[in-house]
């Protein structure tokens, strides 16, 4: 299709090449085009040039910023779409226009960028490519990675698109007028036909990316509605009552319950809870069922997300995240939930320390949300993370104070799902990007203090943390050895971690959901091994006790042990009496011991799932004893080593003697009933005496068992 093209060229300062850029353009074959010179000097050659040429006109202001010639250039031109040039740039051959108006046409584009040939050293430097479409919603992510998208020269733009821009991003930089008009284009082109070339030796340095607090590159247009609401003096109207919400799915049913009951112990007034789910098994709604009886201040409420939102949401690839679709509910609490106009949202790995109500009453200012920052990795944060960081911050998402009334207003939950089916590619961290990205500029900074992760707790004092946030790799309810010893190496992030395991036993006590109990022989002969209790502790079978005997004669043992009995009712610490004392203080142990004894002594450390999983070996296999492999943890060089290849399998070891010690082993107390009281100094004869009686031991090959080194 031809139409008329206004080719601009605006001179502002030394441009060596003007007239070599000037004669190229007039050079074309195009038939239909017109060449606009605007400049803040006069020339001679340009003047006779424009004197003798139907084609071109020369204009001279007197302007401080180039971004002033190029408002003035645009309202003289009258072509049916604009090419830029830059005057030390040039088009490479006569066909140059002809070439990018046709990719322009059979792609139908209204924004056609151009991949830069470049010329230095006498030599054209270029890439090759397929031409292609440009989404909207990732063109500032373009923008952060390649140098083409932040500079005007080259780009064939709709002269409508530019007519529909505000005035004042008319005179913004190159790479904020490109920004806003990707936000009104309906077809983005990237083409790689190398017409536009880029000369390096005399030409302007390419343009860094604009970053940084003065930044206005935005990837949407919320900013703006957020001035605006501040302007008119929006109020989000505060209700009394406060509402939580939480987005689940089967694998986080039993884990809500520990959150939702530090809600009930912390918050001065009565909370409603939205549970949004899609599908939940029988069992686990009346499991939800049964805390919302157990924990009165608190009305928990569940809402399914309705069909034609999860059919959009199903849009949102998974394929690269290991992130459920749960996680992008959040996206539609405010379609969900029609009659509410504000709302808490958590994380399931939150622990409430503080008074919601503290946070509810907070003014959000006309945004569309509150959140705390999220410090990022040095090293390993992606290029748009880094651009937020620098512009703002960059913020955590599991913890969110949303006005919903302002996102319904806006339809907000629709437009993140299309933003996030579009970029999914460039979220890591899938929706918490996605919200950081998007309201650039929307949300209101809220204290840490709200938000506390791991990478925080050293900046806020334990007394004033009011939401733990247990995010990465390691939680509260399933630790690896890596976690225990390095992740959380930090003692106050295991002190949260404790924390956590005492309002998970105040819930358990309130619950008739009882498993069989769990006693744990833990002996220490060192202060520098006492992670081994702390693995004890911090198990994912809930309904156990501690059994603490220290054999060390270190009292800072007995002082760590006082201090996590704050947190486990059932820890009782026991000192060795010298000869003898060890083996009398575990057969008193044992007289009063519950269903199950496990034994385990330093510098060994246990897995969280341990307990779990050899339980469910006993009572399936019905067995008197459960060992299961072992292997080294190096904490110098932060490495597993293990001893043999691990398959899972469980075998009957009943006929064999292949277990040395009671160390790793799950006995059933009943066991003990039948020997008697055993010397416990003499590993080797107590193992066999209690082997002797068992009908059926086992052992599962798997490494429950660490034995921690350095």
């Amino acid at each position: 299709m031809e139409g008329k093209i206004s080719v601009i060229v605006l001179a502002h300062g030394d441009e060596k090449e003007l007239i070599r850029c000037v004669d190229r353009i007039l050079n074309q074959n195009y038939k239909d085009y017109e060449l606009i010179v605007v400049s803040t000097y006069k020339n001679l050659e340009l003047e006779e040039k424009a004197n003798n040429n139907d084609l071109m006109t020369l204009y001279v202001r007197d302007v401080d910023k180039l971004e002033e010639l190029r408002a003035y250039a645009l309202n003289k031109a009258d072509g049916d779409r604009v090419l830029f040039v830059e005057p030390n740039d040039f088009l490479i051959d006569e066909q140059s226009i002809t070439t990018l108006n046709e990719v322009y046409t059979q792609k139908n584009a209204d924004l056609l960028l151009n991949s830069f040939m470049t010329l230095r050293d006498g030599k054209f430097y270029f890439i090759v490519g397929e031409d292609e479409h440009i989404l909207r919603d990732v063109f500032l992510f373009q923008q952060i990675e390649k140098v083409e998208f932040r500079k005007l020269g080259g780009a064939l733009i709709k002269k409508n698109l530019l007519d529909e821009m505000d005035a004042d991003d008319l005179v913004k930089s190159d790479q904020v007028l490109l920004n806003r008009l990707s936000w009104k284009a309906k077809n983005i082109i990237f083409s790689y036909q190398n017409k536009y070339v880029y000369d390096q030796v005399v030409g302007s340095k390419l343009p860094e990316l604009d970053s940084g607090k003065e930044s206005e590159l935005y990837f949407s247009d919320t900013f703006k509605i957020v001035k605006q609401n501040k302007k008119n003096g929006y109020v989000n109207k505060i209700p009394e009552k406060i509402s939580v919400a939480f987005c689940i799915d089967e694998n986080l049913v039993e884990k809500i319950g520990t959150l939702i009951y530090s809600i009930s112990e912390n918050t001065s007034s009565f909370v409603n809870a939205y549970i949004t789910y899609d599908n939940l098994s029988e069992k686990s709604l009346a499991r939800l069922a049964m805390l919302n009886k157990i924990i009165p201040t608190v009305d928990i409420r569940l809402l399914k997300v309705p069909e034609d939102q999860q059919e959009r949401l199903s849009k949102i690839s998974l394929k690269n995240t290991w992130l459920p679709i749960t996680t992008y509910y959040r996206y539609v609490l405010a379609d969900v939930l029609k009659d509410v106009d504000r709302i808490i949202y958590l994380d399931v790995d939150t622990l409430v320390l503080g008074d919601l109500t503290e946070l509810w009453k907070i003014d959000l200012e006309g945004n569309f949300f509150g959140i705390a920052r999220d410090p990022l990795i040095a090293g390993y944060a992606t290029l748009a993370q880094e651009f937020v960081d620098k512009k703002n911050m960059y913020a955590n998402a599991g913890v969110l104070l949303i006005d919903l009334k302002l996102f319904r207003e806006h339809n907000m939950g629709n437009k993140l799902i299309d933003f996030t089916v579009n970029t999914v590619d460039y979220c890591r961290y899938g929706d918490q990007d996605v919200l950081n990205y998007y309201f650039i500029g929307a949300y209101k900074t809220l204290n840490s203090e709200w938000n506390c992760g791991i990478k925080l707790i050293d900046d806020i004092a334990k007394e004033d943390v009011k939401i733990v946030h247990f995010y990465g790799p390691g939680k509260p309810w399933g630790n690896s050895i890596f976690a225990l010893y390095l992740i959380y190496a930090n003692g106050k992030v295991l002190d949260m971690e404790h924390k956590y395991k005492l309002y998970q036993y105040k819930l358990l006590q309130l619950s008739d959901d009882l498993d069989d109990k769990v006693t744990i022989i833990v002996k220490l002969d060192s202060f520098e091994y006492s992670r081994t209790l702390d693995s004890a502790l911090l198990q994912k079978y809930q309904d156990i006790e501690v059994k603490v005997i220290d054999t060390s004669h270190d009292n800072r043992i007995k002082r760590k042990v006082r201090k996590l009995q704050l947190y486990y009712p059932n820890l009782k610490y026991y000192e060795s009496e010298g000869n003898g004392g060890v083996s009398r203080i575990i057969n008193f142990i044992i007289k009063k011991a519950k269903e199950y004894i496990y034994f385990v002594e330093s510098p060994y450390a246990l897995e969280s799932n341990t307990i779990y999983d050899l339980i469910k070996v006993s009572i399936e296999h019905q067995a008197d004893i459960i060992s299961a492999k072992n292997n080294i943890f190096k904490l110098s060089e932060e490495q597993y080593y293990y001893y043999a290849t691990r398959d899972d399998l469980v075998k009957d070891i009943s006929e064999k003697d292949n277990l040395d010690s009671l160390n790793g082993c799950l006995v059933k107390k009943e066991l003990f009933d039948k020997v008697g009281t055993l010397d416990f100094e003499n590993n080797k004869s107590s193992i066999v005496t209690v082997l002797e009686k068992a009908d059926k031991a086992m052992i599962k090959n798997s490494d429950y068992l660490v034995k921690v080194v350095n």
